[in-house]
């Protein structure tokens, strides 16, 4: 710390009009005391007592030098009181801080050591497998492999989606237009975004494609399997604005298929990758007919499965656990990081996950396309519900009873109850009704078997006593049909006041309080 008589003697004199008529004394010499002058070491021993002062000399005219032997001016002195200034960095500085400009250089050099050039992302010469392929829109990154005959998902064969039947495909997913397509022809398109919010700040960075490649006609000469297979193709997005080849080489995909296969892509994929067109403007791909696989899963797996995610299927339909995958939250960040960085292993797993994905709505085509033989008792069951709501009644009732025959359970009677009585077999439904309510406890089955004993068994009392129990109905719904059956009921006894353990009997039993008919006699009417 620099103390108060060193800075004193560095402010100077002062001018001559602040300093009135009094003359001023010169400032005495600082006592020497090596490099360290300006620390707060105490004085040892009192100064020298000054001199008496001098009368100041005239001051020199302008341009004329000060008279020979004349006492040196109060500047003079003040300079001569100051010490020599070492040069700035210099060892003779000692405790002197450096220049503005030598700060900023030392900053520079510090940023520029921390802060190593990014590398420039090219998928093409690392470790992602992809090519680049120069077209008239710009370079398209593209990877593109072809499936082994005997591939599977699990324990789901890949070969089995292209004999998938497109009627049944088409009765699960409740849409006529989709009975006319070819399979083998059909796209299955999944996507990898910026987000999931939608809309024209969202840009899909990876497109994952497969469709069906017979390849060889037949067998090698040694009984080898053809070269059939699916073939699966990703795009990628190597920087944000070379989306045109990209959309360009879509727009050739889906001009030659058939249909398109997506797992929730009538709500994302598709109006996502039409908005991407529109903001390139370029012409929009054709509307093709569309199988949306999350809305045939909710139907078939909602008795079974909690969660209908693409993995919940994969692990709980197709039989294949994903190991190391990446979850689905962490994908943007993953692809931020290789635009930021050029790191390829941050990419790398999404590459991998978008084709997990793409390979399993395969897999699960071939399922749905023949599902008597490739799905469980309780997924079976819910087949045959989705099919009596297509109106296909009898293929429903084979699958019904095939999956009560294999152990559906509750979940499988309940179908083949449901698909008897909309095939009129009221008999069956009853049979099913009475056997799944004796095992759960559920209103709506109540109200089924108190319709059933009203309408065709007459048993005005069985139902009554099941409506007592409470159905699936609003409360007004339940007191009408309560009242509607004590009428019937009453007019059944012939308006004797029925007990409850009379209600317990058919309806057709002769009260105890009715007598007994007169025989007629022979020719009366």
């Amino acid at each position: 710390m620099t103390s108060f008589k060193s800075k004193l003697a560095r402010l100077g004199p002062l001018p001559a009009e602040q300093r009135g008529s009094a003359p001023l004394a010169p400032a005495p010499a600082p006592l020497a005391r090596g490099p360290a002058a300006e620390d707060d070491r105490p004085f040892v021993g009192p100064p020298a007592p000054p001199e008496p002062p001098a009368p100041p000399p005239s001051a020199p005219a302008p341009g004329e030098a000060a008279p020979a032997g004349a006492a040196p001016g109060a500047a003079a002195l003040g300079a001569a009181a100051r010490p020599p200034a070492a040069a700035a960095g210099s060892p003779a500085a000692g405790g002197a801080r450096p220049s503005l400009d030598e700060l900023r250089e030392r900053i520079s050099r510090i940023v520029a050591r921390g802060a190593p050039p990014t590398p420039r992302a090219d998928p093409a010469r690392g470790e992602l497998p992809f090519h680049v392929e120069q077209t008239p829109g710009g370079p398209l990154y593209v990877s593109r492999t072809r499936s082994l005959a005997a591939a599977r998902v699990g324990r789901a064969p890949l070969v089995a989606a292209r004999d998938a039947d497109p009627a049944m495909l088409a009765l699960l997913a409740l849409d006529p237009a989709l009975a006319g397509c070819d399979v083998r022809r059909a796209l299955f398109l999944d996507t990898e975004t910026t987000g999931l919010a939608g809309g024209t700040g969202t840009v899909p960075f990876l497109i994952g494609l497969a469709w069906f490649d017979p390849g060889a006609a037949s067998a090698g000469p040694l009984g080898e399997p053809s070269s059939d297979g699916f073939v699966m193709e990703q795009l990628l997005l190597r920087r944000l604005g070379e989306e045109e080849p990209i959309l360009r080489r879509l727009a050739e995909r889906l001009a030659d298929a058939s249909m398109i296969i997506t797992y929730n892509g009538k709500a994302f994929d598709m109006p996502l990758l039409r908005t991407r067109y529109v903001m390139n403007r370029l012409p929009p791909p054709p509307e093709l007919p569309h199988l949306d696989l999350v809305h045939v899963a909710r139907r078939i797996h909602k008795a079974r499965l909690k969660t209908r995610t693409l993995i919940a299927l994969e692990h709980d339909v197709l039989g294949r656990v994903r190991v190391g995958d990446v979850p689905g939250g962490e994908i943007v960040a993953c692809y931020a990081h290789f635009l930021r960085t050029g790191d390829e292993d941050a990419l790398l797993g999404v590459v991998e996950h978008n084709a997990a994905d793409v390979l399993a709505m395969v897999a699960l085509v071939g399922l749905y396309g023949e599902p008597l033989g490739s799905l469980a008792a309780g997924d079976l069951a819910g087949v045959a519900a989705t099919l009596r709501r297509a109106g296909a009644l009898e293929r429903a009732a084979e699958l019904a009873d095939a999956a009560v025959e294999r152990g559906g359970g509750a979940v499988a009677r309940r179908a083949r109850g449901d698909i008897a009585k909309a095939r009129g077999d009221k008999a069956r439904a009853l049979s099913d009704y009475e056997a799944l309510a004796a095992e759960i406890d559920d209103p709506a089955v109540r109200l089924e078997l108190a319709k059933l004993y009203e309408h065709h068994v007459r048993a005005f009392a069985r139902a009554l006593d099941l409506a007592d129990q409470g159905t699936a109905e609003p409360e007004p719904a339940q007191a009408r049909r309560r009242a509607r059956l004590q009428r019937k009921l009453d007019r059944s006894t012939g308006g004797a006041l029925a007990l409850p353990f009379e209600r317990a009997e058919a309806a057709g039993a002769r009260p105890c309080s009715q007598p007994a008919a007169a025989p007629r006699r022979e020719g009366e009417e």
